[in-house]
């Protein structure tokens, strides 16, 4: 039964042991990301447990570009919570410092408690010049280069990605893991490096399946992914690697595969490395990525609230501009409808000008007056035609906008749920 359904059992310990004695510990780019995240000293015990296994660490080229793209953007993230900080502690101490309502606090207490807010304003700010500086001189950035010098996967040619997309359509309506969770996200950009985005998780899988082909070993994935289509969850537990990872990897290269959390892989390297790590340290890694969740949660729910109001606004938008159109349209009609008498008039008084008079011996100055009115009338249908072709033209990109929008707002609400339990048999 094992050999056909390995993804439903453990290995023992001694096969563990086996296990991260030989395999090949492949990172994604979530894992790190949080490195900017930890404290010094927790940042630097997990760089020295990769340094002791440097020799079998690897990065697929898809997740080393992913961390280099979002590597700014978790440094703002960083910023942004010191700055939060200071401003939370401001506000505390405008507070306590209005003697004039409760919260009452004494004049020398508050002495001394504005000693320790300037002491808490200063350190946090100090602490947010050390992140901004990372933007243009970053130690951790270096660490990791040095790190996973030469151990970078190549990267896929647009020809073996576009088969990729094409084989991920199909994964993903069939549910078969991973990335079908990305499913919502939108595909239709004419810019292929946004095409790609969508099947990002499943381009790195493909990434990994072809390097344990390569160097004929077994893999550890180390991520701090939590969607459905990486683990086996159930009733909010984390089971463990999803059963069709572990069976199609071992189908396609004969190798083992495992799947770990930061947390668990530090708990399991002080297991089988023969390494020292606190239990605090494991503690921060498990905090850090419960924060990252509850963060994702919050950005997910004011982006819920911002789509909402936006595809609320199209909709009236896009009524306004029906109603815009079909006014145009009736304007244009009798605008033709009106020409047509005049050419027909026209006509007849182009006969009756031939002969120089009107039938009482006077110019017929009616003509002129109708082919002046005439040219007015075409002048008036040019701008017509102009602002038809000018409201269309955005109707439809409203349109094509709201669809975007509509994938966008999809994926936000076929996300995985904010407030999954951390528990973990892992």
């Amino acid at each position: 039964m094992k050999e056909l359904f390995p993804g439903h059992f453990k290995e023992d310990d001694k096969k563990l042991k086996e296990i991260w004695d030989t395999n090949l510990f492949v990172f994604d780019a979530n894992i790190l990301l949080n490195l900017y995240r930890y404290s010094d000293t927790t940042r630097n015990e997990f760089l020295r447990i990769l340094d002791k296994i440097k020799s079998r660490i690897w990065i697929p080229y898809r997740a080393a570009e992913e961390f280099l793209n979002n590597r700014l953007s978790v440094i703002d993230q960083q910023e942004k919570s010191y700055e939060e900080t200071v401003n939370s502690i401001n506000s505390l101490r405008s507070d306590l410092d209005n003697a004039r309502q409760h919260p009452f606090v004494s004049k020398t207490t508050m002495v001394r408690a504005n000693k320790v807010f300037d002491s808490l304003c200063e350190e946090l700010m100090k602490n947010k010049g050390i992140h901004t500086g990372r933007i243009s001189k970053d130690e951790i950035k270096i660490s990791i280069s040095l790190l996973f010098n030469n151990k970078v996967g190549l990267p896929y040619d647009n020809e073996k990605l576009e088969k990729i997309i094409v084989d991920g359509e199909e994964r993903y309506r069939q549910k078969i893991p991973p990335g079908y969770k990305d499913g919502t996200k939108s595909g239709d950009n004419e810019v292929f490096s946004e095409k790609c985005r969508k099947f990002g998780d499943l381009i790195v899988w493909q990434q990994i399946i072809d390097k344990s082909i390569e160097s004929n070993l077994g893999v550890i994935l180390v991520t701090d992914d939590k969607k459905e289509d990486w683990w086996e969850k159930f009733k909010g537990k984390t089971i463990g690697a999803r059963p069709e990872l572990i069976k199609e990897f071992r189908d396609r290269t004969s190798n083992t595969f495992h799947m770990y959390q930061a947390d668990r892989f530090l708990e399991l390297a002080s297991e089988n490395l023969d390494e020292q790590v606190s239990d605090e340290i494991v503690e921060e890694v498990r905090d850090v990525r419960r924060r990252s969740v509850l963060a994702k949660s919050k950005s997910r729910d004011e982006e819920y609230e911002k789509h909402v109001s936006e595809m609320e606004y199209l909709r009236e938008k896009s009524i306004d501009l029906d109603q815009h159109l079909m006014s145009l349209a009736h304007k244009r009609k009798a605008l033709e409808e009106q020409l047509v008498r005049h050419r027909l008039k026209s006509n007849e008084l182009s006969i009756r000008e031939k002969t120089g008079m009107d039938g009482k011996g006077r110019p017929d100055i009616e003509l002129n007056q109708l082919r002046e009115h005439y040219g007015m009338l075409r002048h008036q249908e040019n701008q017509l035609m102009e602002e038809i072709n000018n409201v269309s033209q955005h109707y439809n990109n409203l349109k094509q906008y709201s669809k975007s929008m509509t994938y966008e707002f999809a994926h936000l609400t076929g996300s995985a749920g904010p407030y999954e339990q951390e528990e973990s048999d892992l």
